[in-house]
């Protein structure tokens, strides 16, 4: 189908990016330029945000998986998040492994359709999969820097802290 204009009607529903937008101070409402928007650090860090709510999305899988395996968990758990039952109850490789299957499968098109630069899928697939397999199995609660961590030295870009307030 032809379009009146040539463009694609659904790409007027997508927000514009970082780059084009005005960003203001909120005291004095002059107009700024954050240089960070472009960086590549801004990309990773957007990487990092993501990565983390799939880490906690899988942790939460895991955890459904986990509390089923007894009746009595359900009681046990409370009101704990279940992305949480790992550090109660670890569980073995291989049931971990049972229970995350396809929690990374929408890794390569986030990679691909959003990522101005190219990070190799299948490395920040490997990564994402060891680390929460680490966790599980130890039962040590999932912590951003940790993953920062995994991911930059995974995917071969330099380290770096999350500060939190």
């Amino acid at each position: 189908m032809t379009y009146p204009d040539g463009d694609d009607p659904g790409s007027a529903l997508l927000a514009p990016s970082l780059d084009d937008r005005e960003v203001r101070c909120p005291e004095c409402r002059t107009i700024l330029t954050p240089s960070q928007y472009g960086s590549p650090d801004h990309t990773i860090n957007t990487l990092l945000a993501v990565c983390d709510v799939l880490v906690v999305k899988a942790l939460e899988k895991m955890g459904n998986y986990i509390v089923r395996a007894e009746r009595r968990r359900y009681n046990d758990i409370g009101d704990q998040p279940f992305y949480l039952a790992h550090t109660f109850w670890p569980a073995s490789d291989e049931i971990v492994t049972k229970a995350l299957r396809g929690a990374w499968d929408v890794v390569p098109l986030v990679l691909d359709t959003h990522g101005p630069y190219e990070f190799d899928a299948s490395t920040a697939v490997a990564v994402l999969d060891q680390y929460v397999h680490d966790l599980v199995v130890s039962g040590s609660p999932h912590a951003l820097n940790s993953l920062a961590y995994r991911l930059r030295e995974g995917l071969g870009l330099p380290v770096f802290r999350i500060q939190t307030s």
